[in-house]
């Protein structure tokens, strides 16, 4: 009776401590299936420089010069009825301004037209910028600066990647045909910049920490030309990117004021995953790799640039045209003004979705963007930190900056300028590193942990178990037969 007993018991307590074993496992694998990656600071420091110096995006609020404008107010010429059209479109609520000649409905607006336009009317970089200096060495300030397109019209760009870097066919596109008089690389977030790549090429990288090893520049309002501006003041956007991605700067970018000296601190932002990574699904990960997403115009992927090229896609959609600044081919309608309604709410569906905001469903009868713009698992960003100081009459301070710009018999011009400097403050950085949260090793590890502890498994319980299975049970067979044989000799 007791023997039969102690059999129950331990029956009991082993099937008892099997599935509480069981039960602990399956809250492991639970966890694992739903949050496979985790999100840690990484256990090196980034170099800095093993990053690039931000792309610098600058853009004057000014949307027209006063002077080209009233020129093209003034204008019989039938030639200059399209730019009247753009120039109203542009400031339409400026001072002066008379109703004009509707146009064609057959007349398209060409990418040709709004690219003479803004080069006729907005400030050029080289007015804009009268001194430039980067790692304490003056540079010429066209050499540095390209032209860039944005949201904002026609603006001036530090460090961009060349166009060739950032467009699968740049040459097909309705972008500005650019001249690098630089050397330039193949750099992105993913693979960083190239082995053996020359100390010079764009994207250039930080010299060091501080004002003087940073970027500083010296820009021109030029108030008595602003004519009408995208913004309630007067003055400058400027925006930090990456150099491998378009800006957006209209609702982004800092606002720098004339009268003012600037200095913004830069601190990066570094997100960077594990090579395992590439063998989980993307809803997993929950981040995109270039090899991963195909996009059709960027080289690149980046949830900025995914997100430009849907909204071109999905306001393509719905409107039957792109915005000017939107990546497209050169036989995509453009929107004009007409369409301004329709790109905007395109624009604002894009972004509830991204944040998966509560009432999307508000706008009944359009369709649902599908954008699935993840983040990059490798991507680089940067924040800043901005103050200032109004600058002085006498501009004795800043005279190494101001020498070449204002002079004894232009008194008053510093109410025009604007002086920025950006810079690192730091010379490492911590960056964030996403990985398995369980990989085979650790996945293997806890269930053998849970196994050890409630019923004393191990690999070699396994084998055990195994050897009874196979080569026990198999011996226990040819020596029953063997016995058979020497029992009954005549017995086959």
């Amino acid at each position: 009776m007791c023997h039969v007993a102690f059999r129950l018991f331990w029956t009991i307590a082993f099937i008892l401590a099997t599935m509480t074993a069981g039960y602990f496992i399956k809250i492991v694998y639970a966890k694992w299936d739903d949050t496979p990656v985790i999100v840690s600071i990484a256990a090196k420091t980034t170099q800095l420089v093993d990053i690039p110096f931000p792309a610098v995006t600058l853009c004057t609020m000014n949307e027209a010069r006063k002077s080209e404008a009233e020129k093209i107010k003034a204008s019989t010429n039938e030639s200059d009825v399209l730019f009247k059209k753009l120039l109203s479109d542009s400031c339409e609520n400026s001072d002066s301004q008379k109703p004009v000649k509707k146009w064609n409905n057959n007349t398209s607006i060409s990418w040709e037209n709004i690219q003479n336009f803004m080069v006729k009317v907005r400030q050029p970089c080289h007015e804009m910028l009268k001194v430039c200096y980067y790692a304490g060495v003056a540079h010429n300030c066209s050499d540095i600066f390209n032209p860039s397109l944005t949201d904002e019209g026609l603006c001036c760009s530090f460090n961009k990647a060349k166009r060739d870097y950032i467009f699968r066919n740049p040459r097909n596109l309705t972008d500005l045909n650019l001249t690098f008089p630089m050397n330039a690389t193949d750099w992105n977030p993913e693979t960083g910049y190239p082995p053996n790549t020359p100390a010079g090429a764009l994207p250039w990288r930080p010299r060091g920490a501080g004002t003087h090893l940073g970027l500083s520049v010296v820009l021109d309002a030029e108030v008595k030309e602003f004519y009408c501006s995208t913004s309630a003041s007067i003055g400058f956007k400027l925006l930090l990117h990456n150099p491998v991605e378009t800006p957006k700067i209209a609702d982004y970018g800092l606002l720098l004021a004339p009268g003012r000296e600037y200095r913004i601190k830069i601190t990066p932002t570094i997100n960077n995953a594990a090579k395992s990574l590439h063998n989980l699904r993307e809803i997993d990960r929950q981040c995109a790799y270039s090899a991963d997403k195909y996009l059709l115009f960027y080289k690149t992927y980046t949830q900025r640039n995914c997100m430009l090229e849907c909204e071109a896609n999905y306001t393509f959609l719905v409107c039957n045209c792109v915005p000017f600044y939107l990546p497209k081919d050169i036989n995509t309608p453009i929107c004009g003004k007409e369409e301004e309604g329709c790109t905007k709410l395109a624009r604002k569906l894009l972004e509830m979705t991204l944040v998966e905001a509560s009432d999307f469903n508000s706008t009944d009868g359009w369709p649902t963007p599908n954008c699935k713009c993840l983040p990059g698992c490798n991507e680089l960003g940067y924040s800043s930190s901005m103050t200032y100081g109004h600058m002085i009459p006498s501009l004795a301070v800043n005279k190494g900056y101001m020498e070449d710009t204002v002079h004894s018999n232009n008194t008053g011009k510093e109410k025009d300028l604007t002086v920025v400097h950006l810079y690192f403050t730091e010379t490492q950085f911590f960056s964030y590193y996403k990985t398995e949260i369980f990989g085979l090793s650790e996945f293997l590890s806890s269930t053998g942990g849970l196994l050890g502890l409630f019923i004393g498994f191990s690999f070699l319980s396994a084998v055990e178990v195994l050897y009874f299975a196979t080569v026990r049970l198999w011996c226990g067979i040819v020596r029953r037969r063997k016995k058979m044989v020497d029992s009954y000799p005549f017995v086959k």
